[in-house]
């Protein structure tokens, strides 16, 4: 633990993922909140939960495409800013109670959890690749409990949020600001994450191994949203 703390490449990416993951998780609750605010609520919170879990399917093509990158640290980085900017353009949609805006904002959320999938396709190599072999079982077992905490945080923050303000835009506003936070994170320790051109990319079996522990946390993500939602509105 102390040998990885010293790791700033690794802190570097735990910490961005962090922020990354309360953002996520947040809106997740959210959205499934401001749907059941709606006529058609049954039908509106059905799309939001198809939503939530329809890019664990794009996880081999997300997978594919950072394996494609060689730039990966720069990849990773630009992605949080897209994100803060997508939930931005979010915020300013979400005051209009209208069916057609909710679809464009579960769009809109749709795309930016593909691209934290395709984050998590470049973090991964960039960890293995900056950490010892003998430390990257610990890494990674950080990095997934960091990440459990995290999500349930953010969906505690979310219900809070909602409870004190009511306020749907500021809960989009909030996580523009953890994405933009991320990115700011990335860039501060840019130069720690560059992988020397001679490193070997990441074997098909890691990758699997790590697809299907991204698969299992956004499974995670799903069922305690519900539940809360559920806790919520009881």
């Amino acid at each position: 633990m102390k040998n990885l703390g010293r790791n700033r490449a690794f802190v570097t990416l735990t910490v961005a993922d962090l922020f990354e993951t309360i953002g996520t998780s947040l809106f997740n609750i959210i959205l499934l909140t401001y749907a059941r605010t709606f006529a058609q609520a049954n039908l509106m919170v059905s799309l939001v939960s198809v939503a939530t879990v329809l890019p664990g399917i794009f996880g081999m093509l997300t997978g594919r495409l950072a394996d494609s990158q060689t730039n990966k640290r720069g990849w990773l980085a630009c992605l949080k800013f897209v994100q803060a900017a997508l939930y931005l353009v979010l915020a300013q949609l979400i005051t209009e109670k209208q069916v057609g805006l909710l679809l464009i904002i579960i769009v809109i959320n749709l795309c930016s959890d593909v691209l934290g999938m395709l984050s998590g396709s470049l973090r991964m190599p960039l960890l293995q690749a900056k950490v010892a072999s003998e430390l990257q079982e610990e890494a990674l077992g950080i990095n997934q409990g960091i990440g459990v905490l995290m999500q349930t945080m953010g969906q505690a923050l979310g219900v809070s949020l909602l409870a004190a303000t009511g306020d749907y835009r500021l809960a989009g506003y909030l996580n523009a600001i953890t994405f933009l936070i991320a990115g700011l994170v990335l860039l501060s320790g840019y130069e720690t994450l560059k992988i020397p051109s001679a490193t070997v990319t990441v074997t098909s079996t890691f990758r699997q191994l790590l697809r299907q522990v991204r698969q299992a946390m956004e499974a995670g993500v799903h069922m305690n949203v519900l539940a809360l939602l559920g806790a919520s509105c009881s």
